[in-house]
Protein backbone atom coordinates (compact mmCIF):
# COMPACT_ATOMS: atom_id res chain seq x y z
CA UNK A 1 0.00 0.00 0.00
CA UNK A 2 3.19 1.82 -0.75
CA UNK A 3 1.49 3.96 -3.80
CA UNK A 4 -1.67 4.91 -2.46
CA UNK A 5 -1.57 8.13 -0.02
CA UNK A 6 -5.44 9.95 -0.30
CA UNK A 7 -8.62 8.20 -1.06
CA UNK A 8 -11.06 10.68 -1.77
CA UNK A 9 -14.46 9.35 -1.15
CA UNK A 10 -17.59 10.92 -2.40
CA UNK A 11 -20.77 11.06 -0.30
CA UNK A 12 -24.47 10.20 -0.74
CA UNK A 13 -23.98 6.78 -2.16
CA UNK A 14 -20.84 6.00 -1.45
CA UNK A 15 -19.89 6.72 2.40
CA UNK A 16 -23.61 7.45 3.02
CA UNK A 17 -26.37 5.59 2.39
CA UNK A 18 -29.02 7.71 0.06
CA UNK A 19 -32.11 5.57 0.21
CA UNK A 20 -33.50 8.04 -2.03
CA UNK A 21 -32.88 11.25 0.49
CA UNK A 22 -31.72 13.21 -2.24
CA UNK A 23 -34.67 12.84 -4.57
CA UNK A 24 -36.98 13.05 -1.56
CA UNK A 25 -35.65 16.49 -0.62
CA UNK A 26 -35.41 17.60 -4.44
CA UNK A 27 -39.22 16.78 -4.60
CA UNK A 28 -40.15 18.72 -1.34
CA UNK A 29 -37.94 21.66 -2.71
CA UNK A 30 -39.54 21.86 -6.01
CA UNK A 31 -42.87 21.39 -4.73
CA UNK A 32 -42.19 25.09 -3.15
CA UNK A 33 -42.23 26.80 -6.71
CA UNK A 34 -45.39 25.07 -8.04
CA UNK A 35 -44.34 21.90 -9.10
CA UNK A 36 -47.26 19.02 -8.62
CA UNK A 37 -46.39 15.88 -7.21
CA UNK A 38 -46.73 13.17 -9.17
CA UNK A 39 -47.14 15.55 -12.19
CA UNK A 40 -45.06 14.67 -15.74
CA UNK A 41 -43.07 17.54 -15.25
CA UNK A 42 -42.19 16.42 -11.67
CA UNK A 43 -41.74 12.82 -12.94
CA UNK A 44 -39.32 14.86 -15.92
CA UNK A 45 -37.26 16.51 -13.55
CA UNK A 46 -37.01 13.55 -11.25
CA UNK A 47 -35.36 11.30 -13.65
CA UNK A 48 -32.63 14.72 -14.40
CA UNK A 49 -31.95 14.24 -10.98
CA UNK A 50 -31.03 10.78 -10.98
CA UNK A 51 -29.26 10.95 -13.63
CA UNK A 52 -27.19 13.78 -12.86
CA UNK A 53 -26.83 12.19 -9.10
CA UNK A 54 -23.69 13.50 -7.98
CA UNK A 55 -23.17 16.79 -9.36
CA UNK A 56 -23.60 20.25 -8.03
CA UNK A 57 -27.20 20.78 -7.04
CA UNK A 58 -27.46 24.27 -7.98
CA UNK A 59 -26.05 23.31 -11.15
CA UNK A 60 -28.86 20.81 -11.47
CA UNK A 61 -31.50 23.13 -10.23
CA UNK A 62 -30.18 25.96 -13.24
CA UNK A 63 -30.41 23.35 -15.77
CA UNK A 64 -34.17 22.33 -15.05
CA UNK A 65 -35.31 26.37 -15.01
CA UNK A 66 -33.23 27.05 -18.37
CA UNK A 67 -31.13 29.17 -16.35
CA UNK A 68 -33.23 31.28 -14.20
CA UNK A 69 -30.99 32.12 -11.42
CA UNK A 70 -33.64 33.52 -9.17
CA UNK A 71 -36.00 30.62 -9.01
CA UNK A 72 -32.56 27.69 -9.42
CA UNK A 73 -31.60 29.65 -6.03
CA UNK A 74 -34.63 29.38 -4.15
CA UNK A 75 -35.11 26.08 -4.97
CA UNK A 76 -31.61 25.26 -3.91
CA UNK A 77 -32.54 26.75 -0.80
CA UNK A 78 -35.45 24.76 -0.25
CA UNK A 79 -33.49 21.76 -1.01
CA UNK A 80 -31.08 22.46 1.88
CA UNK A 81 -33.71 22.95 4.65
CA UNK A 82 -35.48 20.15 3.19
CA UNK A 83 -32.45 17.82 3.18
CA UNK A 84 -30.79 19.50 6.60
CA UNK A 85 -34.68 18.40 7.87
CA UNK A 86 -34.19 14.65 6.81
CA UNK A 87 -30.70 14.17 8.72
CA UNK A 88 -32.73 16.05 12.09
CA UNK A 89 -34.93 13.38 11.56
CA UNK A 90 -32.42 10.98 11.94
CA UNK A 91 -32.83 9.70 7.78
CA UNK A 92 -29.27 9.49 6.88
CA UNK A 93 -26.75 6.51 8.27
CA UNK A 94 -23.18 5.38 7.09
CA UNK A 95 -22.76 2.89 5.13
CA UNK A 96 -21.95 -0.23 7.47
CA UNK A 97 -18.23 -0.44 8.27
CA UNK A 98 -17.33 2.87 7.28
CA UNK A 99 -16.00 4.33 10.45
CA UNK A 100 -13.93 1.06 11.24
CA UNK A 101 -12.70 1.52 7.36
CA UNK A 102 -11.74 4.87 7.71
CA UNK A 103 -9.41 3.56 10.83
CA UNK A 104 -8.10 1.29 8.56
CA UNK A 105 -6.91 3.80 5.80
CA UNK A 106 -5.46 5.69 8.54
CA UNK A 107 -3.65 2.82 10.06
CA UNK A 108 -1.80 2.39 6.86
CA UNK A 109 -1.40 5.78 6.26
CA UNK A 110 -3.92 6.78 3.69
CA UNK A 111 -5.43 10.15 4.55
CA UNK A 112 -9.51 10.30 3.96
CA UNK A 113 -10.90 13.13 2.22
CA UNK A 114 -14.86 13.77 0.90
CA UNK A 115 -16.25 15.49 -1.78
CA UNK A 116 -19.70 16.20 -2.36
CA UNK A 117 -22.16 17.73 -5.03
CA UNK A 118 -23.95 19.08 -1.48
CA UNK A 119 -23.17 22.63 -0.61
CA UNK A 120 -20.79 22.96 2.65
CA UNK A 121 -23.77 23.65 4.54
CA UNK A 122 -25.20 20.26 4.13
CA UNK A 123 -21.67 18.40 4.23
CA UNK A 124 -20.99 20.10 7.92
CA UNK A 125 -23.84 18.49 8.97
CA UNK A 126 -23.67 15.01 7.34
CA UNK A 127 -19.97 15.15 9.00
CA UNK A 128 -21.17 16.21 12.60
CA UNK A 129 -23.99 13.79 12.72
CA UNK A 130 -21.92 10.79 12.00
CA UNK A 131 -18.94 11.88 14.39
CA UNK A 132 -16.49 11.60 11.14
CA UNK A 133 -15.25 15.53 12.08
CA UNK A 134 -11.99 14.18 13.89
CA UNK A 135 -11.29 11.34 11.19
CA UNK A 136 -11.41 13.39 7.85
CA UNK A 137 -8.65 14.76 6.89
CA UNK A 138 -9.97 17.33 3.93
CA UNK A 139 -13.69 17.99 3.07
CA UNK A 140 -14.69 19.78 -0.18
CA UNK A 141 -18.20 20.92 -1.42
CA UNK A 142 -19.23 21.77 -4.44
CA UNK A 143 -19.78 25.04 -3.06
CA UNK A 144 -16.24 25.66 -2.92
CA UNK A 145 -14.95 25.12 -6.53
CA UNK A 146 -15.21 27.49 -9.71
CA UNK A 147 -17.35 24.10 -11.27
CA UNK A 148 -18.59 21.41 -10.13
CA UNK A 149 -18.50 17.67 -11.73
CA UNK A 150 -17.37 16.22 -13.73
CA UNK A 151 -15.09 18.77 -13.99
CA UNK A 152 -12.56 17.56 -11.62
CA UNK A 153 -11.62 20.78 -9.62
CA UNK A 154 -13.11 18.98 -5.64
CA UNK A 155 -10.25 16.39 -6.50
CA UNK A 156 -7.56 19.05 -7.47
CA UNK A 157 -8.81 20.94 -4.67
CA UNK A 158 -8.60 18.25 -2.07
CA UNK A 159 -5.29 17.46 -3.12
CA UNK A 160 -3.96 21.37 -2.78
CA UNK A 161 -5.19 21.40 0.85
CA UNK A 162 -3.56 18.79 1.72
CA UNK A 163 -0.88 19.23 0.40
CA UNK A 164 -0.68 22.42 2.59
CA UNK A 165 2.27 22.71 4.71
CA UNK A 166 3.78 19.09 3.23
CA UNK A 167 7.28 18.51 2.75
CA UNK A 168 6.63 16.42 -0.37
CA UNK A 169 3.49 17.27 -1.99
CA UNK A 170 0.94 14.60 -2.92
CA UNK A 171 0.00 14.75 -7.20
CA UNK A 172 -2.77 12.70 -8.50
CA UNK A 173 -1.10 9.78 -9.11
CA UNK A 174 -1.27 9.17 -5.52
CA UNK A 175 -4.74 9.01 -4.93
CA UNK A 176 -7.67 7.28 -5.33
CA UNK A 177 -10.76 8.45 -6.20
CA UNK A 178 -14.47 6.33 -5.03
CA UNK A 179 -17.85 7.64 -5.68
CA UNK A 180 -21.46 5.90 -6.99
CA UNK A 181 -21.93 8.29 -10.19
CA UNK A 182 -20.48 8.76 -13.63
CA UNK A 183 -19.56 12.31 -12.79
CA UNK A 184 -17.39 11.10 -10.13
CA UNK A 185 -15.35 8.62 -12.30
CA UNK A 186 -15.43 11.57 -14.59
CA UNK A 187 -13.86 13.79 -12.37
CA UNK A 188 -11.33 11.23 -11.09
CA UNK A 189 -10.48 10.48 -14.63
CA UNK A 190 -9.99 14.18 -15.32
CA UNK A 191 -7.98 15.03 -12.06
CA UNK A 192 -5.32 12.08 -13.39
CA UNK A 193 -6.08 10.42 -10.32
CA UNK A 194 -4.01 6.86 -10.19
CA UNK A 195 -7.39 5.14 -9.33
CA UNK A 196 -11.04 6.00 -10.01
CA UNK A 197 -13.24 3.33 -8.21
CA UNK A 198 -16.71 2.76 -8.72
CA UNK A 199 -18.95 1.32 -5.88
CA UNK A 200 -22.48 0.05 -6.85
CA UNK A 201 -24.41 1.15 -3.53
CA UNK A 202 -25.48 4.06 -5.04
CA UNK A 203 -26.95 5.88 -7.95
CA UNK A 204 -25.58 4.15 -11.23
CA UNK A 205 -24.98 0.92 -12.04
CA UNK A 206 -21.16 -1.06 -12.66
CA UNK A 207 -21.82 -0.89 -16.36
CA UNK A 208 -22.35 2.95 -16.28
CA UNK A 209 -19.44 3.36 -13.74
CA UNK A 210 -17.16 1.45 -16.71
CA UNK A 211 -18.71 3.47 -19.44
CA UNK A 212 -17.59 6.54 -17.25
CA UNK A 213 -14.17 5.64 -17.25
CA UNK A 214 -14.21 3.62 -13.60
CA UNK A 215 -11.18 1.43 -13.34
CA UNK A 216 -12.43 -0.77 -11.42
CA UNK A 217 -15.89 -1.18 -9.71
CA UNK A 218 -17.00 -2.95 -6.47
CA UNK A 219 -20.04 -3.32 -4.37
CA UNK A 220 -19.12 -1.19 -1.10
CA UNK A 221 -16.48 1.44 -0.52
CA UNK A 222 -14.84 -0.89 2.62
CA UNK A 223 -13.90 -3.12 -0.06
CA UNK A 224 -11.42 -0.65 -1.70
CA UNK A 225 -8.08 -1.80 -0.19
CA UNK A 226 -8.98 -5.29 -2.36
CA UNK A 227 -8.72 -3.25 -6.06
CA UNK A 228 -5.57 -0.42 -4.97
CA UNK A 229 -2.22 -0.94 -4.68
Amino acid sequence: MGLIKLAIFDVAGTTVKDDGLVLKAFQLAISTVGVISDSPEMVTMSAYVNATMGERKIDVFLHLFDGDRIKADLVHDAFISSYLNLIKAGELEEFEGMTPFFADLHAQNIAIALTTGFPREILDVIIDSLNWRAIIDVTVAASEVPHGRPAPDMVLKAIQIFNTDKVVPLTPADVVVIGDTQSDMQSGIRSGAHYVVGVTSGAHTKEELVAAGATSVIESATQLLTVVH
